[in-house]
């Protein structure tokens, strides 16, 4: 099983840009494939637009652990993060673990991240997941790429996150019409505790 990790960060007036560029710099020098977002659309818009958040994949929780070994031993990963974390007003990390991995198709080049967070209702947590999981790989009528995961560290052990890759947001408008339409969702619903949270984002840098 994967597993991602990411950091969030919100920039200080007038470091967007500088946040974003080091954030995209620091992000490609790890080996792994991952991806930089900037969020366009955010529940709390007042709070956490702008967010810059750099994601990158592990195979397995043991690449986790040799990463983090390597960060006791020797200071350069930290002194990357602390570069770019110096230039922002919060920033924090999310470890996850990935139960079905995005597949994106040949070609794909991916513009919107869309972050879905679905809490399941006591008792319905795996069947919630099996459902995502299977909603996941419908087909939406465009291009897509979707991975359905839980965060190690969570306000409630009973939310999952599905992420969806999308070529545009026209790619995306379409998709959200074909996904109301699907058997599948008031199956999401009856098992859902409420309504799910969104948070659109635009990809900045994708690596595969």
């Amino acid at each position: 099983m994967s597993y991602y990790f990411s950091i969030y960060r919100r920039p200080k007036q007038g470091n967007f840009i500088k946040v974003r560029d080091a954030a995209i710099a620091s992000r490609n020098q790890m080996p792994n494939r991952g991806f930089v977002t900037q969020t366009i659309s955010n529940p709390a818009a007042t709070q956490n637009s702008n967010m810059i958040v750099s994601t990158t994949i592990f195979e397995s929780a043991a690449d986790i652990d040799k990463v983090l070994d390597y960060s006791d031993s020797n200071d350069e990963i930290t002194k990357r993060i602390e570069a770019v974390d110096t230039l922002c007003e919060t920033s924090g990390s999310v470890v996850g673990h990935i139960l079905q991995p995005a597949t994106p198709p040949d070609g794909f080049s991916p513009k919107i991240c869309v972050r879905d967070m679905v809490v399941a209702g006591d008792g319905n947590l795996a069947s919630l997941i099996e459902v995502l999981s299977d909603f996941a790989l419908e087909d939406w009528g465009v291009p897509k790429a979707v991975s359905i995961s839980v965060a190690l560290g969570a306000m409630n052990s009973n939310q999952v996150r599905a992420t969806g890759f999308f070529e545009s947001m026209a790619d995306f408008e379409i998709a959200r019409g074909n996904m109301v339409q699907s058997s599948l969702v008031p199956k999401i619903i009856d098992l859902r505790a409420a309504p799910h949270t969104r948070i659109v984002s635009r990809i900045l840098s994708f690596t595969r």
